[in-house]
């Protein structure tokens, strides 16, 4: 298996004009999981353009608490749903996949465990 590189999972978005990176954790699956009844749940959610689904996983993903975390809806509406709903699903799969990107080209992906 590869080395992995470092950030390979993580899913850049534009928050309120601004960029920001998605990074996979333990804590992000584990939290979204159990908030949406399984990353699925999350997936369907974010294909919904569920408000709440989407400001969850982008703090999770941002990793952000406290006062930083409730300034995230805010800068989600200000963005707006469809400029987050396929940036955030791709995130869900990676999690869903151990933190890594899906392999596309018949080639290993990139593994960000083996660091």
């Amino acid at each position: 298996m590869a080395k992995a590189t470092l950030g390979a999972g993580n899913v850049e978005i534009t928050l309120d004009g601004e960029p920001a990176v998605l990074r996979p954790s333990l804590q992000a699956a584990q939290s979204i999981s159990r908030q949406s009844g399984g990353i699925s749940g999350a997936v369907r959610a974010v294909g919904q353009f569920d408000f709440d689904a989407i400001v969850a996983v982008v703090t999770l993903g941002l990793g952000v608490a406290g006062a930083e975390a409730k300034e995230i809806p805010n800068k989600v509406w200000k963005t707006g749903l469809t400029e987050l709903v396929g940036p955030v699903s791709s995130f869900l799969t990676i999690l869903a996949n151990g933190g890594r990107p899906i392999s596309t080209g018949g080639e290993e992906g990139e593994d960000p465990q083996n660091q």
